[in-house]
């Protein structure tokens, strides 16, 4: 896939569970069922739905430990680690936007053989004082912390909330989507990848150019 020319490029935004980890660690149907969350209704937004808080509570630490045992089996998607560190050695600034805990997020780095916490600028969870995607907030917030515009944003994730959350802040969304997840039907992003190494052409074309050169057909 090649991008369209005439963006400038600063920071890649990456969702966590199923963009940088594998897909299938987390089976959100389990939780749901345990909790006695609607089919179709985020898990975050039915906890905080819950009127008791005592039953809040449990319901809150309940996702807790199926992020903890989520974490603990969680690994490295393919070609991650490298692309990581490809977008850094292209002075490109990376971060991390979930809807997942602090404590999971560290967790499941501890998986990772070629990245750690120190090669992302920034780590934003929904430990954070904002609201989760799809909420535009968080993209904002990397964006004002790390010193760049919204516009020079790509957000790049494999959920509707994902693409949501960059649209909603003015930012380029890319969707991965290894197959086709009926779930994904009519998400509206501006790029659709099957793998991440799909992405560097699209990140390639935002690039600065050295002084003196143009794009082709500038």
């Amino acid at each position: 896939m090649t991008a369209a020319i005439g963006y400038r490029l600063r920071l890649v935004v990456f969702d966590f569970d199923g963009t940088l980890t594998q897909p299938g660690a987390l089976d959100f149907g389990v939780i749901r069922g345990q909790l006695g969350c609607p089919a179709g209704m985020p898990v975050l937004e039915f906890i905080h739905g819950i009127v008791d808080p005592g039953k809040r509570q449990q319901a809150q630490a309940a996702l807790d430990r199926f992020e903890a045992a989520g974490a603990a089996a969680s690994r490295p998607n393919d070609t991650a680690e490298a692309l990581v560190h490809w977008l850094k050695s292209h002075d490109l600034k990376v971060a991390i936007l979930t809807r997942n805990s602090r404590e999971a997020v560290l967790r499941a780095l501890e998986n990772f053989n070629g990245a750690a916490p120190a090669d992302f600028d920034l780590i934003l969870t929904r430990d954070d004082p904002m609201p989760p995607k799809p909420a535009g907030d968080g993209v904002r917030h990397a964006a004002e912390h790390l010193g760049v515009d919204p516009h020079e944003v790509m957000v790049v994730g494999d959920f509707i909330l994902d693409m949501q959350a960059g649209r909603a802040a003015g930012a380029m969304t890319v969707l991965l989507a290894p197959s086709d997840d009926p779930r994904l039907t009519g998400a509206d992003c501006d790029y659709r990848i099957r793998d991440l190494d799909e992405l560097r052409a699209i990140v390639r074309a935002g690039l600065p150019l050295p002084p003196g050169k143009r794009r082709a057909g500038c």
